[in-house]
């Protein structure tokens, strides 16, 4: 037997700096490809918004005869209070207010057709 080393544990094949980067650039992806649990203050945030819509949610009125809609997720008050157009929300319409409006609209619409299909009589309904 020989105990003469093998000529590949003399040399390494590459030298200590490049396994040094190796080793820096695979820790640096895996931190970056590793997914990020959210702090404590935002999963507690984010608890607090969805209880706040489901408490909003239990306390509109149900009406008999109509399914309930399902409305779109919107954020509440408190959460909207940082952007820079923080202009107060506006108060959807009652619906008499909604059905005086589209009863006027109605109305306009009528009196534009009638218009543009007989101006004469229109206008001498106008001039008397």
């Amino acid at each position: 037997m020989t105990t003469e080393p093998s000529p590949a544990a003399e040399e390494p094949s590459l030298p200590d700096d490049v396994w040094e980067l190796f080793a820096n650039d695979s820790e640096r992806a895996i931190r970056l490809s590793a997914p990020k649990e959210p702090s404590a203050r935002a999963r507690i945030v984010a608890r607090r918004l969805r209880e706040e819509d489901e408490r909003a949610a239990e306390a509109e009125p149900r009406r008999w005869g109509r399914r309930r809609q399902e409305r779109p997720h919107t954020p509440s008050q408190a959460a909207t209070a940082w952007r820079p157009d923080n202009r107060p929300p506006r108060q959807p319409l009652s619906p008499s207010v909604r059905r005086l409006r589209a009863l006027l609209g109605i109305m306009l619409v009528a009196a534009v057709v009638l218009v543009v299909l007989s101006p004469g009589r229109a206008w001498s309904w106008f001039s008397g």
